[in-house]
């Protein structure tokens, strides 16, 4: 048997857990849709199991009420792209460094044409702009698709974090994804953070943000990994 594109993705998201691991973890891809039930998703994971999401008030997957605390333990994150759903979820025990993960799928056709161009202009940095066309080892579009999905993906690493912090704080801690910045070309490639991101980032206890990347037909796909101290 070959290996597939979840085969990919789920080497992707071992080798970033790799220094907390080993971490059960996957990634599963699924037509757009598969996984709703209204407007819940029901979530493969470990033995047959699966998980119920819901969407918190920021549009982050949030699990539903589970039946034992073996669930407690799992952090998900979900992406669709067009007719492509990605899940990927990691299992981490209690005080692991590992505080987030985020997925995030971009089509290259956004990036590319006159449209694309202008969009480009408007989302990316000097410094992304000029990485692009080395991360997309000469494809412009697959670059800023690539920077793109850094960004979102940086950005849903952070939900876990935020939703613990709002449990227990009054405290707003807004930003979006342009307060996040692609640094540089390699593998923690990840993301300078700027502005109110970074001042978010220090009031959670994430000190990193790490990722990785893969193209899928013509789609970029990154996975992001938030870590504590």
């Amino acid at each position: 048997m070959g290996t597939t594109d979840a085969d990919r993705a789920t080497s992707l998201l071992e080798a970033l857990l790799e220094p907390d691991g080993p971490l059960p973890c996957s990634v599963t891809f699924a037509p757009t849709g598969i996984w709703a039930r209204g407007d819940r998703r029901l979530v493969p994971v470990e033995d047959g199991r699966t998980l119920l999401l819901d969407h918190d008030e920021r549009e982050a997957p949030v699990r539903l009420s589970t039946s034992d605390s073996w669930d407690d333990t799992h952090l998900v994150s979900l992406t669709d792209e067009e007719e492509t759903c990605a899940c990927a979820w990691a299992r981490v025990p209690a005080g692991s460094p590992v505080a987030g993960l985020g997925i995030d799928l971009a089509g290259t056709h956004d990036f590319a044409g006159a449209r694309g161009e202008r969009f480009n202009r408007l989302i990316f940095t000097q410094r992304e702009h000029e990485l692009a066309p080395i991360i997309g080892g000469g494809d412009l579009a697959l670059g800023y698709a690539y920077a793109f999905s850094a960004k979102e993906a940086a950005f849903k690493a952070l939900a876990a974090p935020l939703r613990r912090w709002y449990q227990s704080h009054d405290e707003e801690l807004l930003f979006d994804i342009r307060s996040f910045e692609l640094l540089d070309a390699s593998h923690e490639a990840g993301t300078a953070r700027k502005g109110e991101a970074q001042r978010a980032m220090e009031r959670l206890g994430i000190v990193s943000i790490e990722l990785g990347r893969m193209a899928l037909g013509d789609k970029a796909l990154t996975i992001a990994v938030a870590r504590r101290a």
